[in-house]
């Protein structure tokens, strides 16, 4: 409109952000493709994704920019004190100016916290009119003052947010959305051999997996390797999946001093690969003491795989009564439930499992709320608290 006001019977015009996606291989990269191939035909959204790397698309783009990965990033990393990501998060904020210009969005839809603050400085210089919208996976309880909306994951993670003193206006509870399939996907045993030759796994050991970021300081890898290797042989084959940080040579030394070398792997692999090492393995390990959503344990149930996970509002949330919660803050605790526990491996029991996250967290279930969501954090306040009260009490049931 000339005065530029949006115009309210056009679709909502939103850049779903994130630096990292076609290289980075984390939890943020998986969660902006899945959030967009569910809602970038949705008719109440002009919906376009912009990402650090990549091939162009159908509303697709790719920026050139500062890359984690490259000299440029590890070398300013090094010199300023700064991991490489962030740094990336960062440049990529202003790497968006001229695409801001040009698509005049009513919404930047995003991740990474950098981000969020260059978008912010740079909306203050150029007097831009967009609006801010953080998806909060990164633990950030406070200094939201630049964001104009914060979807938390979890009613545990709103109640804490507003208990530090969070703007209830500003925050609301919706958990992220995944691609899961409405009718699990079971394998014979036969199948599941064949399945474990493939991908170069042991055919007649039981496997342990976990999907992390290769770490111990957040993941706690390094437990999970000393909860194997105090187990009596045969131990289980434990597969260690996720992308590599600094920490990660320190807990293959770690695993090759106390496991055998043909008891463990690690393994970097793209996120279409991920299922496959799922439904080949037999029970998911998540070591982690704190997360935002538990989103490899709900990956995990979609493929109906029994799954073990520190016991927490946040995971109970997420695995509900269908996973086992233990305390793994303490030395011995998961071997020894892994040890006595039967594990629930019937075909019920993994249907169930699938279903409680289907009906949770798929987008079949979660689309409208999330484009309801979008659309009034960019356009009219009072609707966003509405939202915002609806989806609270929604995802607590």
């Amino acid at each position: 409109m000339p005065d530029g006001t949006p115009d309210r019977s056009l679709p909502t015009r939103v850049l779903l952000a994130c630096s990292g996606l076609d290289h980075a291989r984390r939890g943020y990269e998986t969660f902006a493709r899945e959030c967009f191939e569910a809602l970038r035909d949705d008719p109440r959204l002009d919906l376009e994704l912009v990402k650090g790397s990549g091939a162009r698309g159908y509303r697709e783009r790719a920026l050139f920019t500062l890359r984690r990965d490259g000299a440029l990033a590890q070398a300013m990393g090094r010199a300023f004190g700064f991991r490489p990501f962030r740094l990336e998060a960062l440049a990529f904020a202003f790497a968006m100016y001229p695409l801001l210009v040009r698509r005049r969005p009513e919404l930047v839809y995003l991740s990474e916290w950098d981000t969020a603050v260059g978008l912010a400085k740079l909306r203050s210089l150029t007097r831009q009119q967009f609006r801010l919208l953080l998806c909060n996976g990164g633990f950030a309880s406070s200094g939201f003052e630049h964001l104009d909306r914060v979807q938390e994951l979890t009613p545990a993670a709103l109640e804490f947010v507003l208990a530090q003193g969070a703007d209830p206006r500003r925050h609301f509870a919706l958990p992220l959305g995944f691609a899961i399939d409405p009718v699990p996907r079971t394998l014979s045993a036969d199948d599941r051999s064949a399945l474990r030759r493939r991908l170069g796994l042991p055919r007649e050991r039981t496997i342990w997996i976990s999907v992390a970021a290769l770490n111990h300081s957040h993941k706690r890898l390094g437990y999970l390797i000393d909860e194997a290797a105090s187990l009596q042989p045969p131990r289980p084959f434990l597969l260690l999946v996720g992308e590599p940080d600094d920490e990660t040579p320190a807990l293959r030394a770690l695993a090759a001093d106390r496991l055998e070398a043909d008891g463990y792997d690690f393994r970097t692999v793209s996120p279409g690969e991920v299922p496959l090492l799922l439904r080949a393995s037999d029970v998911f390990v998540l070591a982690s003491l704190a997360e935002m959503q538990g989103r490899a344990a709900v990956e995990a149930m979609a493929q109906g795989l029994p799954c073990v996970v520190h016991d927490s509002p946040v995971m109970q949330f997420a695995v509900g009564e269908h996973g086992i919660r233990i305390d793994m803050r303490s030395k011995g605790a998961l071997a020894d439930a892994l040890s006595h526990t039967e594990l629930p491996t019937d075909g019920e029991s993994a249907a169930s499992r699938h279903r409680h996250v289907y009906e949770r967290f798929s987008w079949d279930r979660l689309r409208t709320q999330y484009v309801r969501a979008i659309v009034a954090s960019a356009r009219d306040r009072e609707a966003k608290t509405t939202v915002s009260s609806s989806t609270a009490e929604k995802v607590s049931r």
